[in-house]
């Protein structure tokens, strides 16, 4: 089957920090691909490379066989690579209602928006509330939903299943298994290969610091673990969240690309720096 969108030894930097290198994927009609890696893998500049949002310095994009790599992301948009981030990319002051409708092709005759009301049920009952006030998960709901009205040919869904329910998140699966099946073709990037990545994805293909690797090879085999070197101290801890922002992100991930060590190492350094300057005081 002939390739639909395919990205070709792709280089892409970010100043002196260079976050994919050499990256080559293809995606056929119809065809889920799961991309997997750790925080700071590179998944979301594949994503922003093939919609158009960044410019690789080597390497091209093509779509159905034609070069699309200076081709800018409204005019790649237009030829159906929908891109859906991590953040949802909505409008957070309009309705749910009118975040939909600037999705919604002009000659549809309204048959997928009842289908996607029929499969999430708060786009009718949340239909007069802003994007900004929904929860973060009843946020992912309404761009997943905005994405599949927009009718692509190729979605890209930057973690998309992150903090659904089970019920929910099945419900997203469900949808994308229908659009593969009418010859979307759907990337989704995760930061595990998960059981419902499995389910869904024909293939996975795993990133690390940059460069494609097989996707077993980018987690470890169990929490304690870590690539390249030997098991860390196992003791109990209290799961504890980190509410960073975007820009905290991309602090993390450039620091540990300069460095060379995943994002989780950074941060356990930090953590150990920290513990060890202030060791007197919680004595």
């Amino acid at each position: 089957m002939a390739q639909l969108l395919s990205l070709e030894r792709c280089d892409v930097s970010y100043g002196p920090v260079r976050a994919l290198t050499g990256v080559s994927l293809d995606l056929q009609p119809g065809e889920i691909v799961g991309v997997v890696g750790a925080l700071g893998a590179g998944k979301t500049t594949l994503m922003r490379a093939l919609a158009g949002l960044v410019q690789p310095s080597h390497g091209s994009v093509r779509l159905d066989g034609e070069d699309i790599t200076r081709l800018p992301w409204d005019a790649r948009a237009r030829l159906g690579i929908v891109h859906v981030p991590a953040g949802g990319g909505l409008f957070p002051t309009l309705t749910v209602a009118e975040n939909l409708m600037l999705a919604e092709a002009p000659q549809s005759n309204g048959e997928r928006r009842v289908r996607l009301e029929h499969m999430f049920p708060l786009l009718v009952e949340r239909r007069r509330q802003t994007a900004g006030s929904l929860s973060g998960g009843e946020q992912r709901q309404l761009a997943v939903a905005r994405g599949a009205l927009s009718r692509p040919r190729v979605l890209l869904l930057d973690e998309p299943l992150l903090g659904l329910s089970p019920v929910t998140g099945a419900t997203v699966m469900r949808l994308l298994t229908q659009l593969g099946r009418e010859g979307v073709a759907i990337l989704i990037s995760e930061e595990r290969p998960t059981d419902d990545l499995r389910a869904l994805a024909g293939r996975l293909v795993g990133l690390r610091a940059g460069h494609v690797v097989g996707a077993a090879e980018v987690m470890p085999a169990f929490p304690g673990q870590v690539a390249g070197g030997g098991d860390l101290e196992r003791v109990e801890v209290e799961m504890v969240g980190l509410p960073l922002s975007t820009r905290d992100r991309r602090a993390l991930q450039t620091i540990a690309q300069a460095r060379g060590i995943p994002v989780g190492r950074l941060i356990a350094e930090l953590a150990h720096r920290h513990t060890e300057e202030n060791a007197e005081e919680w004595e």
